[in-house]
């Protein structure tokens, strides 16, 4: 999967994100874009891509945003020697709007650090 044949940029942040259906243990947001996100875990759990899951974020304090919950689809899923790494499609949920301020507190925080650089 190529980053630069993506639509919508993506961006790095670390928090935590919390697949209880599946998993007890929380794993960390890679990255984050408008339509998606990247979780990676440190233990192996079978995925089923055509199922959607409840994604629960618990964003860094510095973002100002409290912990909200996403329906997501799985769209792939790479293991590799110590972890799980999952791209998840986020789909309509409760907290939609919540996701859209933190992938926008994280577009500004970006554009910050290239206007200091």
């Amino acid at each position: 999967m190529s980053i630069e044949n993506r639509q919508v940029p993506r961006f790095q942040d670390f928090a935590r994100a919390r697949l209880n259906e599946l998993c007890p243990l929380p794993g960390f947001l890679e990255d984050v874009s408008k339509n998606g996100c990247r979780v990676r875990f440190s233990n192996f759990f079978a995925v089923d891509i055509d199922r959607e899951y409840t994604l629960t974020i618990q964003p860094a304090l510095r973002s100002g945003i409290k912990e909200f919950e996403l329906v997501v689809q799985p769209q792939w899923v790479s293991q590799g020697d110590d972890s799980l790494e999952i791209g998840f499609v986020v789909l309509r949920s409760p907290g939609i709007c919540q996701f859209n301020r933190y992938v926008a507190i994280l577009a500004g925080q970006y554009q910050e650090q290239l206007q200091e650089a």
